[in-house]
């Protein structure tokens, strides 16, 4: 009966219940008792960690997982932190066998020394005169390419018949002005010989 009580008591699930149905129960129980869901947010963190680990235990207890030998909860944070220092220490003993380039026998990292430092400092010059001289020709040279010779020629075209089209512009202006001068001038005289026509004498 001691196996049971999780899944009776923590888990509310029958006692023949299938691993698909106690891993279902699991996350729903974690979705509500987790301590940074906002359902337990009136109760004391302490609260809310402890019932989180005892439904965790619980779970590993319904599929067969023990915990770290102790009868209380597990404390996953602390057993993850175990594990990573042994991973630590274990990639570290490796490197230590192994005999990585940037290690020597003692142990020690390699640094560059100041005689290596020089070859840094030619790099970069290099790389800097190797940008200027690809940037130098676009902000020293004028750049005369076709596309430019057309553009000026372009221009020029368009102001040289702006002209002409002002020009052509007031010589039809004065043309007009001129006719309906003389038409008004034709109207005028027509008025008058038709009032003395008409005018008793």
């Amino acid at each position: 009966m001691p196996d049971m009580l999780p899944q009776v008591l923590i888990f509310h699930l029958p006692v023949g219940a299938s691993q698909p149905e106690i891993k279902a129960r699991y996350y729903e129980l974690v979705r509500i008792h987790h301590p940074d869901a906002p359902y337990g947010r009136d109760l004391s963190p302490a609260i809310r960690r402890s019932q989180f680990q005892a439904i965790t235990a619980a779970y590993d207890s319904l599929r067969g997982k023990r915990g770290s030998g102790t009868d209380g909860p597990v404390d996953i944070y602390r057993e993850e932190i175990l594990r990573r220092k042994r991973a630590w220490a274990a990639h570290e003993e490796a490197c230590r066998r192994s005999g990585h380039p940037w290690e020597d026998q003692h142990g020690q990292k390699w640094k560059a020394s100041a005689d290596d430092r020089w070859k840094d400092r030619i790099i970069l010059i290099i790389g800097i005169m190797a940008l200027g001289a690809g940037l130098g020709p676009v902000f020293v040279l004028p750049s005369y390419s076709a596309s430019r010779q057309a553009h000026l020629s372009a221009s020029r075209n368009l102001a040289q018949a702006r002209s002409e089209a002002r020009e052509f512009g007031e010589e039809q202006r004065r043309e007009i002005s001129k006719r309906v001068k003389g038409f008004k001038e034709q109207q005028a005289q027509e008025r008058s010989a038709d009032k003395s026509s008409s005018s008793p004498s």
